[in-house]
C-alpha cells in the first residue's frame, strides 16, 4: 500500500481486515469505527474482497460519503460457487503458496507477465513470510482469519446494500479474454455508479500504476465535492 497510499494529498489511514478476527456484522462495524474518524466525511478504498466490507459499511455509516471499490464489492458470490466449495479451495490454495524462496515465489505469481514493473514485484514480496519451522515462504494469511470472512462476507450481502447517499467509483482490470460471469456483474453494475476500467492489468492494478489509479480517484472526488 505504501506507493498507493503516498500519491494522495489527505491523510490515508490503512486497515487489514485479516489481521483482526471479524465474525460478524457488529465486528466489522466497530473495528472500522475505532480506527476511522467517523465525525468527519470519509472515502473508503477497498480491493478485492475488501470491497464487500466496505459497500456494507457504506450503507451503515452516513459519514461515508465516497467509496472507491477496486475491482471488488461488486459480486454476488453465491451465483458463482457455494461457500463450502469456497472455504475447501481457500484452504488449499493457501497450502499449496509455499516456495523456498521469495525469487520463486515472485515468478509464481508473475507466470508469463513480461517486463513486470518494480512495484509489482516488491507487493509480491511483501505478501510472503518466512515460516521459520517449515523453512519456506507462505503467504501472509492465516486461514483461522480467512474463513470467518468468507462466511462474513456471504452473510453481509453487501452487494444488496443501499448505496443512495453514497458517490461511488468503480476501477477494475478489462481483461480481453473476459468470463462470462464477470462481464455480467459488471455490465449490471448500478449506473449511479462511475466505471473505469483499464487495460492490459491485473487483478493488483493499484500496486502496478499507483499514480493513474490515485490520479482517477481525486479526480473523481473532486466532481463528486
Amino acid at each position: 500500500m505504501t506507493e498507493f497510499a503516498h500519491c494522495f494529498p489527505f491523510p490515508i489511514t490503512y486497515l487489514d481486515p485479516y489481521k483482526v478476527n471479524l465474525e460478524s456484522a457488529k465486528d466489522l462495524v466497530d473495528w472500522f469505527e475505532a480506527y476511522a474518524d467517523t465525525n468527519e466525511k470519509t472515502c473508503i478504498i477497498a480491493h478485492s474482497f475488501g470491497g464487500d466490507l466496505a459497500r456494507y459499511l457504506a450503507s451503515k455509516i452516513p459519514q461515508m460519503t465516497h467509496l472507491v471499490l477496486l475491482d471488488g464489492g461488486y459480486l454476488d458470490m453465491d451465483q458463482i460457487l457455494p461457500l463450502e466449495q469456497e472455504l475447501e479451495e481457500t484452504v488449499a490454495y493457501l497450502k499449496h503458496q509455499v516456495f523456498s524462496s521469495l525469487e520463486e515465489a515472485v515468478a509464481s505469481e508473475l507466470g508469463d507477465t513480461d517486463n513486470p514493473l518494480p512495484a509489482t514485484i516488491k507487493a509480491i514480496q511483501a505478501s510472503y513470510r518466512w515460516n521459520s519451522d517449515l523453512y519456506h515462504y507462505e503467504l501472509d494469511l492465516d486461514p483461522q482469519a480467512v474463513l470467518p470472512l468468507l462466511k462474513l462476507r456471504r452473510d453481509l450481502r453487501s452487494i444488496q446494500a443501499p448505496l443512495s447517499d453514497t458517490d461511488v467509483l468503480f476501477i477494475a482490470p478489462n481483461y480481453e479474454e473476459e468470463p462470462t460471469w464477470r462481464a455480467q456483474a459488471i455490465e449490471t453494475l448500478d449506473p449511479s455508479i462511475k466505471k473505469v476500467l483499464l487495460k492490459d492489468l491485473g487483478h493488483d492494478f493499484y500496486t502496478a500504476v499507483p499514480n493513474l489509479v490515485s490520479k482517477e480517484i481525486i479526480n473523481w472526488i473532486g466532481v463528486c465535492s
